[in-house]
């Protein structure tokens, strides 16, 4: 009785061994396929999400602040006056004022002596100085051209009742007296163009430095223009209007 009662327990131990043992087996299969089961690092590496300290972005420019107390102070930077543009405008660009077209030749209706035509004189400046001369733009006084006339190259000039000045009218048929003045010695070349359509051109050979004066005819009604070369430097070109 004793021994089937043992035989009994083993047999039922036995079944609870197998029945372990298959629960084991049937677990190891199907315990990852629960949420929550821990994942394999050998199999499995996430891929964590982009987090905006992990995100790069390369700006198309670099831009800079600078602090407010290391900024360029707004004076540094503001562009000119209207008043400081036009002064700027008046000492580099020469222009013709107003007063220089109602200019009025000085002029003779008689011809000067024989000895005086189509020759050139020599004037004396410090005798018979101009009562102002038409320089970069305005009339100066004698005393202030005199300070700041270059010298540097040929200029000429029309006497007129404003001064010398670079345009001026005068009656057809009068003379007029064209000023010029000679930087160096060199031949001198004087052009005229008259009204027609025509220029004139008078070879006065070799002159010397300083102010020379020539007697010329506005003949016919019309603009006549006059410009003189020295060493083959150019001078400024005068305007007489006659009608």
């Amino acid at each position: 009785m004793i021994y089937r009662q043992r035989k009994a327990l083993l047999a039922l131990w036995a079944l609870c061994i197998g029945i372990s043992l298959f629960g084991l087996a049937i677990g190891q299969n199907t315990y990852d396929a629960y949420p929550g089961a821990p994942t394999s690092v050998a199999t499995q590496i996430p891929t964590p999400a982009p987090t905006a300290e992990t995100q790069t972005t390369i700006p198309s420019q670099v831009q800079t602040t600078v602090p407010a107390s290391n900024q360029m102070q707004p004076t540094s930077i503001v562009a000119p006056s209207a008043a400081q543009q036009q002064q700027t405008a008046v000492m580099t660009t020469p222009v013709v004022s107003s007063s220089s077209a109602t200019a009025t030749a000085v002029y003779s209706a008689q011809a000067p002596p024989a000895t005086q035509q189509n020759v050139l004189l020599t004037y004396d400046v410090q005798t018979a100085p101009p009562s102002a001369v038409y320089y970069s733009g305005s009339y100066l006084p004698w005393t202030s051209f005199y300070q700041v006339f270059s010298a540097n190259a040929p200029a000429l000039w029309i006497s007129s009742s404003l001064g010398w000045a670079w345009y001026a009218t005068s009656p057809a048929g009068s003379w007029v007296q064209e000023l010029m003045y000679v930087p160096v010695t060199g031949s001198m070349k004087v052009y005229d163009l008259y009204p027609d359509g025509t220029t004139r051109y008078v070879n006065y050979g070799f002159a010397t430095p300083g102010y020379k004066l020539r007697w010329f005819r506005a003949d016919t009604p019309g603009r006549y223009m006059t410009m003189v070369t020295i060493a083959d430097i150019p001078s400024n070109y005068i305007i007489v209007d006659a009608a």
